[in-house]
């Protein structure tokens, strides 16, 4: 096929493709790209870290430009609205003063289930997927 009918035929194939894939594109940029993240409880049995230098009961948390938060000792807490293709800053104080801090994006994971949790053993702040840290209960 040549001629006007053929050019008539190739713009109107293009104009439905654009009609179709217009609104899917348009869902794609509208989804949802915040997450959060689950923090396990500072158990009050951990006692001092070595390299928190803190009790349980002196801590708290912040993530990147948000108010500081104290960190809960009896249940886990959901921190939520951080985007998924930012990466992150968590620093851990104690008494108002940072004590550890590292940075972390959505993207180093498999999954965007996270939690955070003090591992006591190592005296650290630690960021895992949820399915490998069964302490984290956030709803």
């Amino acid at each position: 096929m040549k001629g006007p009918l053929c050019a008539a035929i190739c713009v109107l194939c293009a104009a439905i493709g654009v009609w179709v894939t217009l609104p899917l594109e348009l869902s794609a940029q509208s989804a949802p790209v915040s997450r959060s993240i689950c923090v396990a409880p500072a158990w009050p049995t951990q006692g001092a870290s070595p390299d928190l230098g803190c009790r349980p009961d002196r801590l708290s948390l912040k993530i990147d430009r948000a108010d500081t938060k104290p960190w809960s000792r009896t249940s886990s807490a959901k921190i939520e609205g951080l985007d998924v293709r930012a990466r992150h800053k968590v620093v851990v104080m104690c008494e108002g003063k940072p004590q550890q801090s590292f940075r972390f994006s959505f993207s180093e994971f498999k999954s965007n289930d996270l939690c955070l949790f003090l591992d006591d053993l190592y005296g650290t702040v630690q960021l895992w997927e949820r399915r490998r840290a069964p302490w984290c209960r956030c709803e």
